[in-house]
């Protein structure tokens, strides 16, 4: 069950800290204050201790200047009231560590997503600063922009917004949120989620990335643990279960595949001509080396013998059970925060003979999983320009192949999900 989250904006000194304390006065919870200013001038070291002052002692105040969302996961189990001071100074952090756009905005999808998921109350306090005169230097229109684009992230999320205008506060979006998750539950279906597990869910699904960018952070055994148990949870045909996991650390190792895919890469290269391949051989389509921890999934298709309950008629469901493994692995890697990249460009006979793969034994998947800057706000190949996404309601036919519909019609509610 979440707190409710409530975005306080407005102009330069219009009352937004102080009314956003005034909210906190009737709460008998932990007072947490997250300052993402930094002291380093006179100036900005006196008004800190000016606002210190003036939230007293009952506030805890954690300085955070570049990653509020890790507060959040630590202090946010449990029922409290946190307030940010304030988001344009957060993104000002960021932009002068050279962060990119793309890796600034990823850490203000991940601060919302944990806002949402938080136990706590959560107030943020933003400036409002597209309401001037338009900047003359580019970098400070890039700036106005990310804040702009920010704030209407935040608002579109959270429960209510406040505009503080010379001191008084106006609530221009508030919510009729419910606290009883499994009232909700209930009035739908005693089967169905509630709202914040279908969330969690569904942004696994739309946020997972093929990804090709790695940092050198080391992958944490357990969090690994977490992943693989769940790809083994995937359903298979007559509980075939016909998957194993190679994990790969060994430098070694990882170099015998990387040469393995420079190779197929070059003959792959080969199938496209003019632009297309100009496009192809610029794109970066593996972090074997890169990546902290590399997998290969596999399928023992001799697994419980050669008689498997439903796979009489279709032998590759099978191999369709280990892919859907794979997607497990991926879906919980996301949630955790983990990279994946799937390697697909190598030679699957050079690969069993790197990893020393018996005969019957069908390698399926090759993915590099580790930590990444930031993840891709779309797929990699659809910022490359090398192909979109096909709008799903071209893909639906009805009761036969490119059938119509005649009484029932899929409806989908959110025609712009990312990704």
């Amino acid at each position: 069950m979440s707190g409710k989250t409530i975005l306080v904006t407005g102009g330069s000194r219009s009352g937004k800290s102080r009314h956003a304390l005034q909210l906190a006065t009737n709460t008998n919870n932990p007072k947490i204050f997250i300052a993402t200013a930094e002291p380093l001038d006179e100036e900005m070291t006196e008004r800190i201790q000016k606002h210190q002052d003036e939230r007293g002692k009952e506030w805890i105040t954690i300085e955070e200047p570049i990653d509020p969302a890790k507060v959040l996961k630590d202090k946010g189990t449990n029922p409290s009231f946190i307030l940010l001071d304030c988001i344009t100074l957060w993104l000002s952090n960021m932009t002068m560590k050279d962060m990119t756009r793309q890796a600034i905005l990823e850490r203000v999808h991940e601060f919302i997503a944990e806002c949402k998921n938080s136990k706590s109350d959560i107030i943020v306090i933003t400036n409002e600063l597209g309401s001037g005169i338009v900047p003359l230097d580019s970098s400070a229109r890039s700036f106005r922009d990310i804040a702009g684009e920010t704030n209407q992230l935040l608002a579109s999320e959270f429960d209510e917004v406040i505009s503080m205008v010379s001191g008084i506060p106006v609530t221009i979006k508030t919510s009729s949120k419910t606290h009883d998750a499994e009232k909700i539950e209930d009035k739908n279906s005693k089967h169905e989620f509630s709202p914040e597990k279908k969330q969690g869910l569904y942004e696994a699904i739309y946020k997972r990335r093929d990804m090709r960018h790695f940092i050198s952070k080391p992958v944490d055994p357990e969090k690994l643990g977490r992943v693989l148990d769940a790809a083994h949870h995937a359903g298979s045909v007559g509980y075939m279960q016909p998957w194993n996991f190679l994990v790969i650390t060994d430098p070694e190792v990882k170099n015998k595949i990387s040469l393995n895919f420079k190779t197929a890469n070059e003959e792959a290269a080969q199938k496209f001509n003019g632009e297309q391949q100009k496009l192809y051989n610029s794109l970066k389509l593996e972090g074997i080396q890169d990546a902290a921890v590399n997998i290969c999934v596999t399928c023992d298709r001799t697994r419980f013998g050669p008689n498997v309950l439903g796979r009489n008629t279709v032998f590759e469901t099978d191999l369709f059970s280990t892919c859907c493994a794979v997607q497990n692995l991926w879906l919980a890697a996301r949630a955790e925060g983990l990279a994946v990249g799937w390697v697909s460009i190598l030679s699957n006979d050079q690969l069993k003979e790197d990893l020393d793969i018996p005969d019957h034994i069908q390698p399926v998947a090759y993915l590099c999983v580790g930590h990444t800057e930031s993840f891709y706000s779309k797929p990699m190949l659809e910022t490359a320009g090398w192909a979109q996404r096909l709008p799903v309601e071209k893909l639906i036919y009805y009761n036969k192949w490119q059938g119509t519909s005649t009484d029932f019609k899929v409806q989908f509610s959110d025609p712009n999900k990312n990704g």
